[in-house]
């Protein structure tokens, strides 16, 4: 885990404060309000592929489109959880206020604008990497711009979940579990939600996502199994996957690799070898690996054990892990 404390009080400011929010996810444009200076804080964490970004600013609008958009930018779907003032939250052809209270979704692959006019304004951005989500990022994608109600059941949870994550720098074993229970209840807010009126809920993608997560532990999964447990032809999942961008060898042998290394940094599996680790998802030759770890997160897992967590100014960081 890592986290970072910055506050920014002039317009020279303002250009850092652009590039810490950019850097995080996928580059952002910001712009004050007319006629007001600008101000604003940024406390940012990250754990096991999560950012969760607590910002305070002066009334601004962050915008994302045009040339910012690129196909080479990590996918993240995020939350927004709003802690004091309201915001405006423009994607997918839809606007809407977002009351103190509140939690509303929106995707960094598509444009959006985000501005709000309270000089109190306050909010906590959760971005989680889409492919973390599977199948079920699909019923979040189909409600942004919506508001949803975070005062109890699922949504409250959820917001307890942040705020201990936000205060958990210095327990990076708690943070792993944290951040995996916070993805849980993210889906579980939006679990009970319609979607948009005249979208298919359950592509053949989502189907192959789903039966693949279910069976990563299986060395024998591949593009010909998939095929045959969902009845259709080795072909159709080729093209099922083409159209949603992705690879199915490719994004399992990924899945795989992140609960490799999951595994890899939780203390209470270090007696485990990396051997039994990689085999318990599927993982049966390691021949290759050491290599295919470090070409996704700059290191071989050997490497990860043995950084483990380092002490950095006084904060807990893990190794570094590539976007992609």
């Amino acid at each position: 885990m890592t986290s970072t404390r910055q506050p920014f009080a002039d317009e020279e400011s303002l250009a850092r404060f652009r590039d810490a929010i950019s850097s995080a996810c996928a580059p952002v444009h910001i712009r004050p309000a007319e006629g007001t200076a600008f101000s604003g804080s940024l406390r940012s964490v990250r754990a096991d592929g999560l950012i969760i970004a607590q910002l305070r600013t002066s009334p601004t609008a962050v915008t994302r489109a045009g040339r910012l958009l690129s196909s080479g930018d990590p996918e993240f779907i995020k939350l927004a959880w709003q802690r004091h003032g309201s915001s405006h939250l423009e994607q997918d052809g839809r606007r809407c206020v977002v009351p103190a209270g509140h939690l509303v979704a929106y995707e960094t692959t598509r444009p959006y604008r985000l501005h709000s006019d309270d000089p109190a304004w306050e909010a906590v951005i959760v971005a989680v990497p889409r492919d973390r989500l599977g199948p079920h990022a699909r019923p979040i994608s189909e409600r942004t711009a919506l508001p949803v109600p975070a005062g109890s059941g699922a949504g409250r949870a959820l917001t307890l979940l942040v705020e201990e994550l936000t205060r958990c720098s210095e327990a990076e074993p708690a943070a792993l579990h944290l951040a995996d229970a916070l993805t849980s209840m993210m889906l579980a807010v939006y679990a009970g939600l319609s979607p948009a009126a005249g979208v298919e809920r359950v592509t053949l993608a989502d189907r192959i996502r789903a039966h693949a997560l279910a069976n990563l532990g299986d060395p024998g999964l591949c593009v010909e199994s998939i095929a045959t447990c969902l009845n259709v032809s080795v072909r159709q999942v080729h093209k099922a996957c083409a159209q949603e961008g992705f690879t199915a060898a490719a994004w399992i042998r990924r899945q795989r690799l992140e609960r490799v290394r999951r595994d890899l940094l939780d203390p209470a599996l270090a007696g485990r070898s990396t051997a039994a680790i990689a085999a318990r998802w599927g993982l049966v030759d390691v021949t290759h690996l050491a290599r295919q770890f470090r070409a996704v997160f700059g290191d071989s897992p050997a490497e990860l054990r043995r950084a483990g967590v380092e002490l950095d100014d006084g904060r807990l960081v893990t190794v570094r892990s590539r976007c992609s």
